[in-house]
């Protein structure tokens, strides 16, 4: 376990926009050092692992989005929390942050006490014990996941979440054939800090069918409620497959 200040990676292409950040975040309780083009940030991820990366969507070698893509498909930095810091704060802009595995988007500007709670939360988020830790490992249909060891599992071909969906899928499974209501998602899954949008949620779950392969579609969408995990995919009337 790591000791010492949470290590943080201050990714912008900008230069006053990076400084921005880091003056925010300066406290005795993180270490910030910076990146200014995604080449440079997944360089130092790699070989310096941080335990939050910042990213802002603008760089100028890449889009942030592309980065925050790439950092998700790498086993190595899959579950590394990533918060989006930007000037792009169009509702588009958040979902596509959400939809390619951000944890959380901030706007710019903002107040430094603002980021410095966000950052807080996402920190405590992971360093938290997943959902039902203590209980034994799930299996519904192709679907296997494994709350002490983090693990989801399809087909017997473990794939990658973040700490977030892997929330998601673990309370849809452990509530498997009943209808869990967005409401519900979210105070088990975000506490008492709900996603900036609806949308996000829509967003978390897209990405965690898309990841499911060909187990996509046992994660149902019940119209103007919520998600429902069945075993053995049926179309129902009032109920959507997968989007």
């Amino acid at each position: 376990m790591r000791t010492g200040p949470t290590q943080v990676m201050v990714v912008a292409g900008d230069d006053e926009a990076r400084r921005e950040i880091v003056r925010a975040l300066s406290s005795g309780s993180l270490a910030c050092r910076e990146a200014a083009s995604g080449a440079q940030c997944l360089r130092d991820v790699k070989d310096r692992r941080p335990d939050l990366v910042i990213l802002d969507l603008y760089l100028p070698d890449q889009s942030g989005i592309g980065v925050c893509r790439l950092l998700r498909e790498t086993s190595e930095t899959a579950r590394i929390p990533i918060i989006v810091v930007s000037a792009q704060a169009s509702e588009i802009d958040r979902v596509v942050a959400f939809e390619s595995g951000a944890d959380d988007f901030v706007a710019r500007p903002f107040y430094p006490a603002e980021l410095r709670a966000r950052v807080d939360a996402v920190v405590r988020g992971f360093s938290a014990p997943p959902p039902r830790e203590r209980g034994a490992p799930l299996e519904r249909g192709p679907v296997r996941v494994d709350a002490r060891s983090g693990r989801a599992m399809v087909e017997g071909e473990r794939i990658e979440l973040t700490a977030r969906e892997f929330a998601l899928l673990l309370e849809l499974v452990s509530q498997s054939g009943r209808v869990v209501r967005r409401r519900q998602l979210i105070e088990q899954v975000w506490g008492d800090r709900a996603p900036p949008t609806d949308r996000a949620i829509d967003a978390h779950v897209k990405s965690i069918r898309r990841k499911l392969g060909s187990a996509r579609d046992c994660i149902e969408t019940v119209r103007g409620v919520g998600y429902r995990f069945v075993t053995d995919p049926v179309t129902d009337p009032g109920i959507g497959g997968g989007e």
